[in-house]
């Protein structure tokens, strides 16, 4: 779902070896439901104090988000099963994302993927409910809500848009009918983006008649229109790369600086001369890290002259790194992951190269012409 950045935030915690992290989204809509669900609980439960609503309206919001990751790591458990990896789960404004590393195999595969979270959404809903009638009262109508709630996220997460999970289920029946992945994705990706200008129409006409909350139907509409085009596009781009291996791009490594070498005389004769993003730094004939454009970039200008690499650059040990073998796509993903622009390729631990952002970049739009040029010349 790629209209943010999904892939950083507070990290929270590791479940399964699946970093939990927080986007800065998160932060905003939790103070806004518990505000609002106080509000509510103020006008439900007149006797409450101020304290009991704000309390009670923090505790909720924070269960929702529990039930939100609890949904997530539905997805990613199931993923790992199918031996893919789930590096990172993203709580953000509209709920969260499991981070999915790879393709779906099958249609088969898919459907048990997506489906597992509404699953889990269903079997929440109906938990909190039973706890409501058994414990009643003040605890009970919250413990209620926390069911309702979980209802509407299954539901909503269901509607046939890609890439809610719905979405995704729809596509894995249009993919085991027509046996066409990529018709598939066209189909659901263009049902998502309806689904995304109804929401939008509908959020403006409520705003319009009814009250200011239609503004939330507006942005959800917007994201998750958004969201399907960027899956669709998502998806032509792995296609488009799918054979392609790091091997194939990386470019010869530069040689490595000595890592008391100052910034200025980095920038100077390194940086602005080769056009690079970044220098590999050695001691003793061994690499010890890693100064990109970025790191120089957070020491003050007139600091240059006075700041050695190794202050600021980042450990060896911390590098992201990838093989020759590594797919193209899944690299790029490790990319914006760490928020680097450049990966060192490793070959049985030895540096063998450098694969950048650019270059896949650049080999992607060739590609991308050359298949447009190929299906013009067919088309003629």
């Amino acid at each position: 779902m790629g209209c943010m950045d999904l892939t950083s935030g507070l990290l929270l915690a590791r479940i399964r070896g699946i970093e939990i992290r927080v986007h800065w989204s998160w932060l905003f809509i939790f103070t806004l439901v518990t505000w609002s669900l106080a509000t509510y609980y103020g006008e439900e439960y007149p006797e409450w104090n101020e304290v009991a609503r704000y309390l009670g309206g923090a505790g909720t919001a924070a269960m929702f988000f529990v039930s939100v990751l609890l949904h997530e790591l539905s997805h990613a458990v199931v993923a790992q099963r199918f031996k893919m990896q789930v590096p990172s789960i993203t709580l953000f404004i509209f709920g969260g994302v499991s981070n999915i590393v790879g393709e779906m195999n099958s249609a088969r595969q898919e459907f048990l993927i997506a489906i597992a979270g509404p699953g889990m959404s269903f079997v929440l809903a109906g938990v909190f409910t039973g706890l409501a009638l058994v414990v009643g009262g003040d605890v009970g109508e919250i413990l209620a809500y926390l069911g309702f709630v979980n209802v509407i996220l299954g539901v909503f997460n269901l509607l046939p848009g890609f890439p809610l999970d719905g979405g995704r289920v729809f596509r894995s029946l249009l993919w085991a009918r027509s046996k066409d992945r990529m018709q598939a994705t066209r189909i659901a990706s263009a049902v998502g983006s309806a689904i995304g200008w109804i929401m939008i129409a509908g959020g403006i006409l409520f705003v319009l008649t009814v009250s200011l909350f239609g503004l939330w139907y507006v942005m959800i509409g917007f994201f998750l229109k958004s969201a399907a085009e960027a899956a669709y596009n998502q998806l032509i781009v792995e296609r488009a790369l799918s054979r392609v291996r790091a091997g194939d791009l990386m470019r010869p490594p530069p040689t490595p600086l000595h890592e008391d070498t100052l910034i200025q005389s980095i920038v100077d004769e390194h940086l602005l001369v080769t056009g690079e993003r970044c220098v590999l730094l050695d001691r003793d004939g061994g690499v010890t890290g890693l100064l990109t454009t970025t790191d120089v970039a957070k020491v003050p200008r007139d600091r240059w002259g006075a700041t050695r690499a190794r202050e600021v650059m980042v450990p060896a040990d911390s590098v992201a790194t990838c093989e020759p073998s590594t797919p193209v796509a899944t690299a790029m993903l490790t990319m914006a992951e760490r928020d680097v622009h450049q990966l060192p390729v490793l070959d049985e631990g030895r540096l063998v190269g450098m694969l950048t952002r650019g270059d896949v970049l650049n080999q992607l739009e060739m590609r991308m012409r050359l298949e447009m040029s190929s299906g013009a010349g067919r088309k003629s």
